[in-house]
């Protein structure tokens, strides 16, 4: 295993059950694999931390095969690195959405999405996180988004 941070591991980061179904490559580059690290050390140990739970990594990061395969949008963080879909273990979602997004975590993007996960994405490195918080309604390639305050 390579450990990106204390809890969290380049393995579970990349893992898609798509790519391993589908029989696509899901191999980051060293500048993706250091994005996975600052998304790490930066957004998911805080959010286990604050949440004070363990977090479960749905989807992290995804080539662009893997991502147009799940129907993620072309822009995704996700390719970049930068985004990991998660689920905390045995917090309700809705609370921890409501706790991440109003927490000092430097999270660039945050989407209650489908009431099922939580997209958490870091900005890219030398730019400000915009803070922006989302919910997300709909399927691929038919998403509606609606902005939290």
């Amino acid at each position: 295993m390579t450990n990106l941070s204390e809890h969290f591991t380049l393995e579970e980061l990349t893992f898609s059950e798509i790519a391993l179904r589908k029989g696509l490559i899901n191999i980051p580059s060293p500048v993706q694999i250091e994005n996975l690290k600052r998304l790490a050390t930066t957004a998911l140990e805080p959010a286990r931390l604050l949440l004070g739970v363990p977090i479960h990594s749905n989807s992290g990061y995804r080539s662009l095969t893997v991502n147009s395969a799940v129907g993620g949008a072309p822009d995704s963080a996700h390719v970049d690195g930068r985004a990991d879909d998660m689920v905390p273990i045995d917090v309700p979602l809705r609370n921890a959405f409501d706790a991440l997004r109003t927490s000092p975590i430097p999270y660039d993007q945050i989407i209650f999405e489908c009431q099922a996960w939580i997209h958490i994405a870091i900005a890219p490195l030398g730019k400000e996180p915009r803070r922006e918080a989302l919910t997300a309604t709909g399927h691929a390639g038919a998403w509606h988004y609606q902005r939290v305050s």
